[in-house]
C-alpha cells in the first residue's frame, strides 16, 4: 500500500519516515525496491480500532483508486501531501 496511507490507517499516528540511503566507502551497498499495491476498491480511511471509544477520524475514508488521485493532484508541498485529506 502506498507509504502515506499508513499516516491515514492509524488516524495520524504513525507516518512514513524520510528515506536516507547512507553511503559506507568500507562496504558495498544493495538495495531492493519492494512495492505493495492495495486493491483499486479497497477503502482507505482510520482504522474502526483507533476511532472507538469516542475518538475522532481525523482523515476522510475512500476508496484507494480516489486515494492516489487525490494524493497525486495535490501540490507537492514537502512531507504534507497527505493533509489535504484531513477532515
Amino acid at each position: 500500500m502506498h507509504v502515506r496511507c499508513l499516516k491515514v490507517l492509524s488516524n495520524g499516528r504513525y507516518r512514513s519516515i524520510e528515506h536516507r540511503a547512507m553511503v559506507n566507502p568500507e562496504k558495498e551497498r544493495i538495495s531492493a525496491a519492494v512495492f505493495h499495491v492495495a486493491c483499486r476498491n479497497a477503502m482507505v480511511g482510520p482504522l474502526p480500532e483507533l476511532v472507538k471509544d469516542g475518538g475522532k477520524a481525523v482523515y476522510t475514508s475512500m476508496v484507494f483508486e480516489d486515494f492516489m488521485k487525490r494524493f497525486f493532484s495535490m501540490k507537492r508541498n514537502g512531507r504534507g501531501t497527505v493533509e489535504g485529506l484531513r477532515i
